[in-house]
């Protein structure tokens, strides 16, 4: 699974019983884990046990997890579920009808408890014939700044030394940004009175220029 070196190998089957029937989620929720997946597969471990490279407090591991899909369109908190569960970092890689794409998330461990965490925003690729990331850096925690990276389509700069929740937090504003100016573009071109189209791409201008001086703010 995307050509990670053998010795990070784990190749283990896990229940997604596991997931959801300890776990405090939702009965909708139980049976999307039902319906949408059809085997989770724990494929590779990347740590400093099976990679000479080095970790910390924060980056002690990180997970690939292949979660083979019944179908395409499936529920995204599914994977925050799982994430959840789980102190590590995980990368998913999803799978259906030959077909890959790979989610990441950026998550960070609840102030009342080591086992538990919030998951704050998810990256994640376009549908390929293939799962492709390159596996980049000599530490835990540049090798998933730059999956990251990856993932947001260079949105996060991995060479940046700003601090990462800053930079997922930029992120996460710049979306809505752009979901913001969709939904206006959008508004404007459906509606029929000149003057409000006027007054909406006045909306659509202040929110583009917002968005050009974050993307500079963003890119260092």
């Amino acid at each position: 699974m995307l050509n990670l070196p053998h010795s990070t190998e784990v190749n283990r089957n896990i229940s997604k019983n596991k997931f959801y029937e300890k776990a405090d989620i939702s009965s909708a929720l139980k049976e999307s884990f039902v319906n949408d997946i059809e085997k989770i597969i724990w494929t590779n471990k990347l740590s400093p046990k099976t990679l000479n490279i080095s970790g910390s407090d924060n980056f002690k591991e990180l997970e690939v997890f292949h979660i083979k899909l019944k179908k395409a369109k499936f529920n995204p908190k599914i994977l925050e579920a799982i994430d959840k569960a789980i102190p590590y970092y995980i990368l998913f890689v999803l799978e259906y009808d030959g077909k890959y794409q790979i989610w990441l998330g950026y998550k960070e461990k609840s102030a009342n408890s080591t086992n538990k965490a919030n998951i704050i925003h998810y990256f994640n690729s376009k549908w390929s014939k293939e799962p492709i990331l390159a596996l980049q850096g000599n530490k835990l925690e540049s090798i998933y700044e730059n999956f990251l990276s990856q993932l947001s389509d260079g949105m996060i700069d991995a060479a940046d030394e700003q601090d990462i929740k800053d930079k997922v937090n930029q992120t996460i504003e710049i979306e809505k940004l752009q979901k913001q100016i969709e939904k206006l573009a959008k508004k404007m071109n459906a509606e029929k009175q000149f003057n409000r189209q006027i007054a909406i791409r006045a909306e659509i201008k202040d929110l583009e220029q917002q968005l050009y001086i974050l993307k500079g703010t963003n890119n260092g």
